[in-house]
């Protein structure tokens, strides 16, 4: 069933989770408590020859005063890179919040990233970085998305808001295609559905990647995506 639902939107979800199940298995962590719990999601940190950056993680975490503490340093470490590239392959999304907080330091002063309309509250409201956020070398460099087809959700967020920018050249295969965030609901006989409720707009497109995924400017396999966008860094470098 939510394979077919999931045809029409990909944060179409079926679910079923009778309490007696459960009494006596560990509850599995949650999203956003699992990134919590290993490092906010970041996976590495590297510096490459030639002084390319590549930054590595698989979630976006909900934003508190420690996530943002442990993106500053993220950032503080990258912050004499030439040349950057940001790997999301394998990450399945999470926090606008963070996708804003994260993009915050790669674009100048204060830019309109995204809005969401909501259907039920008929309202739309618009995401923006935060001029606050201010670091002069990271606004400038070189910056490459590595992306695949198990990019999902906010990771595609990011990623789609940094090509409209022009502000990334995005590397590797088409995104999942998840673009409308959901909210659980409860069905009857212990069963739950996940609808979406919100459209993501694009204030360049005024439209989003749902079903589609994000494209990429340059294709390359997943297993190749990083070593094509190092040439790139490496040839942008060469040419500043």
């Amino acid at each position: 069933m939510t394979e077919t639902l999931r045809q029409h939107d990909k944060h179409f979800t079926l679910g079923y989770q009778p309490p007696s199940a459960n009494e006596n298995k560990p509850r599995k962590l949650l999203w956003f408590a699992r990134l919590e719990r290993q490092n906010y999601g970041f996976t590495s940190l590297e510096i490459l020859d030639k002084n390319v950056g590549v930054l590595d993680f698989w979630g976006f975490a909900a934003v508190n005063a420690l996530s943002k503490q442990k993106v500053s340093s993220v950032m503080t470490f990258l912050s004499d890179v030439d040349a950057l590239i940001i790997d999301l392959r394998n990450n399945g999304g999470g926090s606008g919040e963070m996708v804003h907080l994260i993009s915050s330091y790669f674009v100048d002063g204060k830019v309109h990233l995204n809005s969401l309309y909501t259907r039920h509250t008929d309202v739309t409201q618009e995401f923006w970085t935060t001029p606050e956020i201010n670091n002069n070398h990271l606004e400038n460099i070189p910056l490459y998305i590595l992306i695949s087809g198990e990019t999902f959700s906010a990771a595609e967020e990011f990623t789609y808001n940094f090509q409209q920018m022009k502000r990334a050249t995005i590397v590797g295969e088409a995104s999942k295609g998840g673009a409308n965030p959901w909210r659980w609901y409860p069905l009857a006989e212990d069963f739950r559905i996940g609808i979406p409720i919100t459209k993501a707009i694009n204030p360049v497109t005024q439209s989003n990647w749902e079903g589609v995924g994000v494209q990429s400017d340059v294709d390359a396999t997943g297993k190749n995506a990083l070593d094509v966008a190092y040439a790139l860094a490496l040839d942008a470098i060469q040419n500043q």
